[in-house]
């Protein structure tokens, strides 16, 4: 799952990051990773991986989500698309 949005201040959400990084296993992520634009560090796309799709879109309308979001700092609902990994390497 791919999570785009903006934050008001990439420091501040980053700390919310953190502190919320316990219950992400706990809702059933595998794996993140994070990104932020290298010329607007507002900007920033998260990949949580999930097994189970039914997984993920319960992590994105959980209630508690969307109050750290705002904790955090994010400006707007952020842009969601589900996928499907495919393949991964590294050079």
């Amino acid at each position: 799952m791919f999570i785009n949005g903006n934050v008001k201040d990439f420091d501040m959400w980053h700390k919310v990051f953190i502190k919320f990084k316990p219950r992400l296993k706990e809702m059933g992520v595998t794996v993140t990773s994070i990104y932020r634009e290298i010329d607007n560090h507002q900007s920033l796309t998260v990949v949580h991986e999930f097994l189970l799709k039914e997984d993920a879109i319960k992590y994105v309308n959980n209630a508690e989500m969307k109050e750290v979001r705002k904790q955090a700092g994010v400006l707007a609902a952020p842009k969601i698309w589900y996928t499907e990994m495919l393949s991964s390497e590294r050079w």
